[in-house]
């Protein structure tokens, strides 16, 4: 029996369906309003996962009766190159809570886009709020969760979609 990490793969949210989705809202998204690419690599199962990136953004993933959290990691110099060209001008390194702001905008469009396309197959997804955070400063997850971690790169720097099931 292997001790890697498991996930039920029965669970609604580890559905194909589900990580494609979210990982086209990021595309698409990031295409549309930034005009940047993002690459995707295999996701992988971990467990008690820390991302190496200075800003998240978290979104609660509800859909009755299942609960969990969709978390979108960023490089600061990532997030601050996608709102430079959202906006068409330049963004301070030092503005923080600017990057914050225009990361957690972009990751709720990340979540919409995800959520109407699961939705009209039937997954009813609930609306949630964006909370862009330093990543030092994430709340802790209740218990020991395994996730699933669904790495990109946006030019050559790695960010990641992590997926926590409860």
């Amino acid at each position: 029996m292997s001790a890697a990490p498991k996930l039920d793969p029965q669970h609604p949210f580890l559905n194909s369906s589900v990580i494609l989705n979210i990982s086209n809202g990021v595309t698409e998204t990031l295409q549309t309003m930034a005009q940047t690419e993002a690459h995707f690599e295999k996701p992988y199962v971990a467990k008690d996962w820390k991302t190496p990136t200075e800003i998240t953004v978290f979104l609660e993933l509800k859909s009755d009766p299942y609960q969990g959290q969709v978390r979108f990691h960023f490089d600061k110099s990532v997030a601050r190159g996608i709102l430079e060209k959202m906006l068409g001008s330049n963004v301070s390194d030092n503005d923080l809570a600017e990057i914050l702001d225009g990361v957690g905008e972009i990751s709720n469009i990340f979540f919409g886009v995800a959520k109407t396309k699961l939705n009209l197959i039937g997954f009813k997804l609930e609306m949630s709020v964006p909370h862009p955070v330093k990543s030092v400063d994430l709340p802790e997850t209740i218990g020991n969760k395994t996730c699933l971690v669904i790495p990109f790169k946006v030019g050559p720097t790695s960010c990641f979609i992590e997926m926590i099931l409860y």
